[in-house]
């Protein structure tokens, strides 16, 4: 019986030994962005609605009873970027560069990092500019950071598995 404990025990051990980080989802909460025209310490608390999507376009002919579906063009969803208020007014002065200046597209990196902070996927959004500028309320009852989103369009996406 103790021969036969020992060799499931040795078992199960070496089971949970070989699993490690690589086999792990990442977690939405380690992420960087670089975003060209703003320094380097400018964080964001949430990035919502990185995604892309393929047009269905719908052919019918003569003789058919039912339309066909073709893969269509590309598209991708505008992207948000949230943080807190500072006094520095870094997101309002980059959304006013589409004002001001003519060659205001850039790509705008996006990297998801594993719990320890290495890279493990990353995604560049091309000729991006940034089409809203938004400032929460203001509530004299609520003792609530004040949070400013900006919302980026872009041209395409591309992924890049680190």
């Amino acid at each position: 019986m103790n021969k036969l404990y020992n060799m499931f025990k040795g078992l199960a051990l070496n089971a949970m030994a070989s699993r490690t980080i690589e086999a792990d989802p990442l977690q939405s909460f380690m992420f960087r962005v670089s975003i060209p025209g703003l320094p380097t310490g400018v964080g964001f608390q949430k990035v919502g609605g990185l995604s892309r999507e393929v047009e269905v376009v719908e052919y019918l002919e003569n003789m058919y009873d039912h339309t066909h579906k073709l893969p269509g063009r590309e598209t991708v969803s505008d992207v948000t970027f949230e943080r807190g208020m500072y006094a520095d007014d870094y997101l309002q002065g980059i959304y006013e560069k589409v004002f001001n200046n003519n060659t205001v597209r850039n790509t705008v990196v996006i990297q998801v990092c594993d719990r320890f902070g290495k890279i493990r996927r990353e995604f560049k959004c091309a000729e991006a500019w940034f089409s809203k500028y938004e400032c929460a309320d203001l509530d004299a009852t609520s003792s609530d950071v004040i949070i400013e989103t900006l919302t980026m369009t872009f041209e395409y996406l591309s992924l890049i598995h680190i």
